[in-house]
C-alpha cells in the first residue's frame, strides 16, 4: 500500500490512495501532481518495480483503466481521476511502506532557507551530494514532510551543484513548482550567483566565455580545441573582485549556463582559479579544499508560481570564518552587504 507524510506529526500514515479492492482491481486516486501527466508516465511512477511492458500490455488489454474505461497509455491524466489497476499486476504494492526520519527531518529542518507552496530552497552544505548515496535527494526522501499524497510525483532538487560547492538549491514541492522553475532555467530568466575566494582575480569586472568539455579524467571540465568543439559545450560566466588582500579576492560570480565545474574551470583558464581547488592549479597554503557558495537565485521580479523574487544563503559557518581570518570580520560583512545590493540592483 502507499503511505503519505503528515505535516502535524512528521510520521507517514496510510494514505486514501489505494480506496478499495473491487472484482479484482485496485482502485487509486490521482492528485493535482498527478495532473497533466500521461496515463502510462503516472503508472509506470506508481508501480516502479512492475515491468515496463507489463504496465503497457496492461493498459492496451484494459486491465489499466481510467474512470472505469479503457484508455490510451497517452491520455493525460487529469485531478480526481481513478485509476483502477488488476491485482495481479499491482502486485508489487504489497507490504510496501515508508518511513520519515526524525533526525534527516531536523537536518532538513536546519539547512532550508524558504519554503513556499511549490518550492523549498535549501542550503547544501559542502561535503554533500546532490544525488546519489548518502546524498540531498536520499535526505529528502528520508526527511520532508508536509507533502500531499500523489501517484506519480516525488519532490526532487531541480538542479545540482558540486559535492564541494555549498549554499542555494531549489527542491520541487509540487509538479507544478517543478515545471515553472524548469521552465524559468530554460529561458535564461534565472539569474545564480556564486561567491568564491580566489587565487588572484581580475582587475576589473569580466566576462568569461569558453566552450567546455569533459575530459578522460574523471569529473574535470577543460577548454575544448576547433577539433573537439562538436562536443563541446559554450560556458559563460561574469566574475567581479569584491575584496583583495594578500594575493587572495573574494569574488562573485553570475553563471549564465551551468555547466559540471563551471566557475572552477573557467576561473582557473582565466588566471584565478579558486584557492584551495588543487585540481585546477589553486593549490594555495592553509587551504584543505576550496570556497564555492551558491550564495543567491533571483528572477528579477516576483514569481506567483515559485513564492518569491530573490532568495539568499548565508555562507556555511566554516566558510565564513576562513574569509574573516583573510579579510577581517567588518570588511567582509560589508562586502557581503555590496554584493546583496549588486544582486537587486
Amino acid at each position: 500500500m502507499l503511505y503519505e507524510k503528515s505535516l502535524s506529526s512528521g510520521y507517514y500514515k496510510l494514505a486514501m490512495l489505494v480506496l478499495q479492492s473491487v472484482k479484482g482491481y485496485n482502485l487509486f486516486i490521482c492528485s493535482s501532481n498527478d495532473s497533466g501527466r500521461r496515463l502510462d508516465r503516472v503508472v509506470k511512477k506508481m508501480l516502479p518495480d512492475v515491468p515496463a511492458g507489463l504496465i503497457y500490455s496492461g493498459i492496451r488489454k484494459g486491465l489499466i483503466k481510467v474512470n472505469g474505461k479503457k484508455s490510451k497509455q497517452s491520455y493525460r491524466i487529469e485531478e480526481n481521476d481513478t485509476i483502477a489497476v488488476r491485482e495481479s499486476i499491482s502486485y508489487a504494492l504489497e507490504n510496501r511502506r515508508d518511513h520519515t526520519d526524525s533526525v534527516a527531518s531536523a537536518q532538513l529542518e536546519e539547512i532550508t532557507v524558504l519554503r513556499s507552496r511549490n518550492l523549498l530552497m535549501l542550503n547544501k552544505p559542502a561535503g554533500m551530494l546532490t544525488h546519489g548515496e548518502d546524498s540531498l535527494a536520499v535526505l529528502l526522501d528520508r526527511g520532508l514532510t508536509g507533502i500531499g499524497s500523489s501517484l506519480s510525483f516525488k519532490p526532487a532538487p531541480l538542479h545540482r551543484l558540486d559535492r564541494n560547492t555549498s549554499g542555494l538549491i531549489a527542491i520541487s514541492v509540487t509538479i507544478k513548482g517543478a515545471s515553472r522553475f524548469s521552465e524559468l532555467m530554460r529561458e535564461h530568466r534565472l539569474k545564480k550567483y556564486y561567491i568564491g575566494i580566489c587565487k588572484g582575480g581580475p582587475a576589473k569586472p569580466q566576462k568569461l566565455s569558453d566552450r567546455l568539455i569533459r575530459t578522460g579524467l574523471k569529473t574535470r571540465t577543460a577548454g575544448s580545441s576547433p577539433a573537439d568543439e562538436t562536443e563541446s559545450k559554450r560556458a559563460v560566466t561574469t566574475v567581479e573582485t569584491i575584496l583583495k588582500k594578500d594575493g587572495l579576492t573574494l569574488c562573485l560570480f553570475r553563471i549564465e549556463t551551468g555547466l559540471t565545474h563551471q566557475i572552477r574551470a573557467q576561473s582557473a583558464e582565466a588566471g584565478f582559479p579558486l584557492a584551495g581547488d588543487a585540481k585546477y592549479g589553486g593549490s594555495v597554503k592553509g587551504f584543505r579544499t576550496f570556497i564555492l557558495h551558491a550564495f543567491s537565485l533571483s528572477f528579477g521580479e516576483f514569481d506567483e508560481i515559485c513564492g518569491f523574487k530573490e532568495c539568499t544563503a548565508p555562507l556555511p559557518a566554516k566558510s565564513f570564518n576562513k574569509a574573516v581570518s583573510i579579510f577581517g570580520r567588518t570588511e567582509l560583512e560589508s562586502a557581503i552587504d555590496r554584493i546583496i545590493t549588486i544582486i537587486i540592483s
